[in-house]
């Protein structure tokens, strides 16, 4: 096992790189770095750019705290296989993070960028409606003299100091994940913090055999920032995407900003050949939508104690391709009193009408388990897309004013079981809202 402090470098990002260069077994030991001369009272790692974690290597972290530089657009960790000029990132096998002890991966002060590709960088940023009257200054001057703001008004842009400046671009991309593995077969994430990170948290894409346990997250959608709360988009904890299958997410707790887990399954038809790691693009995997089998399946989601600050805690969404194979069981919806997400949001989604190009098929979501679920926000489970083969059960909404399950289709429930629900008070269990069908039926 390599020792990240025996080695020497200009920089913290060059001291890892030399361990990971000089690996002689399988693993490398990251703890507390040494004192610094120049930066005495520092005690953490601060990095300019991803660590890069090649096949078969477990990194170890032991009570410490990495965190982004003011100069990092970067990712924390990304597999090796990946990154800038790999249009393609081939298959790799067994690679592994481990916390021991408290681990901490933390955002950076003033953020490059944050969002995903379709936020543009804004500074200020203003997270407070108020503010954004002030500050905004992409709104026309009509609607912040009246005061009147749509939703997007307020989150089409993320905060970002590379804006205006020349050859940076101006939108989030995938280089705002905080974990980004790709084409990963073994893998496994443990026993980590992630604090204020750019967007999303934790990403997998086309990804197997794998488990993502013990995470703790704390973002809430926005961070001071001289003084300003300062908005953050996009910062969902776990999303699984494109591909993956067999997964144990478990033991996930805190805040998140957007969704907490999300499992997604997303085509859209007549979408261009993209490379993979395309700048601009929020996927380090290439777009072969037409030659490509992107389903999710077989994903346990377990023990989930956590909050959205705005979203979900749990998104399932398929358009064009499939989930199947889906067991979600012991969520808690622990959002505090004035989370947004408790009036506007909810605790379970299944599919999503408003997404553009969205198309629900009949049997895109089967074979579905969703029990043990407390749910603390007017929306408990919506269902949007349709549901096949499924199972709803042991679900109560505590929230004053909530349903436990809306169904949006008059056929979006086809053998379906449900049993011990319970919503508060007089609110109804079931509610039946009617929209049009899917043009895919």
């Amino acid at each position: 096992m390599i020792n990240v402090n025996d080695f020497h470098g200009k920089t913290d990002s060059e001291v890892i790189e030399l361990a990971m260069q000089n690996l002689t077994g399988d693993g490398i030991l990251v703890i507390p770095p040494r004192e610094s001369d120049i930066e005495p009272e520092r005690k953490h790692w601060l990095i300019d750019r991803a660590i890069l974690i090649p096949e078969n290597t477990t990194v170890i972290l032991q009570n410490c705290m990495i965190k982004l530089s003011d100069r990092c657009r970067d990712n924390f960790f990304r597999s090796a296989n990946c990154g800038i000029g790999i249009d393609d990132p081939q298959r790799i096998k067994n690679i592994h993070i481990r916390g021991e002890g408290f681990c901490t991966l933390q955002g950076a002060d003033y953020p490059r960028a944050t969002g995903d590709s379709s936020k543009l960088l804004a500074r200020p940023c203003p997270y407070y409606k108020e503010d954004m009257v002030k500050y905004g200054y992409w709104i026309p001057e009509e609607k912040r003299a009246a005061g009147e703001l749509g939703f997007w008004d307020m989150h089409d842009h993320s905060y970002g100091t590379d804006i205006g400046k020349e050859g940076q671009h101006q939108k989030g991309d995938w280089r705002n994940i905080g974990i980004l593995f790709a084409n990963v077969e073994h893998f496994s994430i443990e026993n980590i913090r992630l604090e204020d990170y750019h967007a999303w948290g934790i990403t997998i894409e086309n990804c197997a055999y794998g488990s993502i346990r013990k995470i703790d997250f704390n973002a809430c959608m926005s961070k001071e920032i001289d003084g300003l709360r300062q908005n953050m988009e996009n910062q969902d904890g776990v999303h699984v995407r494109k591909g993956s299958h067999h997964i144990l997410i478990t033991d996930i707790t805190g805040r998140t900003g957007d969704d907490v887990i999300a499992i997604t399954s997303w085509d859209t038809p007549g979408c261009e050949f993209t490379p993979g790691c395309e700048i601009g693009s929020f996927q380090a995997l290439p777009c072969h939508w037409d030659k490509q089998n992107y389903d999710v399946h077989d994903i346990i989601i377990r023990n989930v104690i956590a909050y959205s600050q705005l979203c979900w805690v749990i998104r399932l969404l398929a358009s064009n391709n499939k989930l199947w194979n889906i067991v979600i069981d012991g969520v808690i919806d622990a959002a505090v009193e004035d989370a947004p997400h408790r009036q506007y949001s909810g605790t379970i989604l299944v599919g999503r009408e408003d997404y553009p190009g969205a198309v629900h098929a009949k049997d895109s979501m089967r074979n579905i388990t969703i029990s043990n679920v407390v749910c603390n926000a007017r929306k408990g489970i919506e269902v949007h897309g349709y549901l096949k083969d499924s199972v709803i059960t042991n679900v109560c909404n505590r929230h004053p004013e909530g349903s436990v399950i809306a169904v949006f289709r008059e056929n979006g429930l086809d053998n379906v079981a449900t049993g011990c629900l319970c919503a508060s008070g007089e609110n109804p269990v079931f509610e039946y809202k009617n929209i049009p069908e899917s043009p895919a039926v």
